[in-house]
């Protein structure tokens, strides 16, 4: 009895440490890249200057586009507090959207 409940016990753990957000800045890329949008994934903007580790900029329909990645989701909610300037701005999960286009904007939401 004692060997089923740790194979049980182990099997929960082994789920909650898997289920976590494995989006990357690279399945935004591709999720643009798909619907036609040529990206550079090695154009980036001054992502440092509102707190996040990674980014990356590009254009659509002549309009600019950038993604920043934070660290997490609570670093992303504790920089939106924390700067007016990106306190609109849509975000999913752990990146931040900037972009007035609609077409991006829809692009990024539909990533999961």
């Amino acid at each position: 009895m004692k060997k089923i409940l740790l194979v049980c016990v182990l099997l929960l753990v082994a789920v909650g440490c898997s289920s976590g957000d494995t989006r990357s800045l690279d399945t935004f890329i591709k999720a643009y890249q798909d619907a036609g949008v040529e990206v550079d994934p090695e154009e980036k903007p001054f992502f440092t200057m509102i707190g996040a580790i990674n980014g990356v900029i590009f254009y659509q329909d002549g309009s600019k586009v950038a993604i920043y990645e934070y660290e997490s989701e609570k670093e992303l909610e504790k920089a939106k507090a924390s700067n007016n300037l990106i306190k609109t701005w849509k975000s999913n999960g752990k990146f931040l959207l900037e972009t007035d286009n609609e077409k991006a904007a829809e692009i990024f939401d539909s990533v999961k």
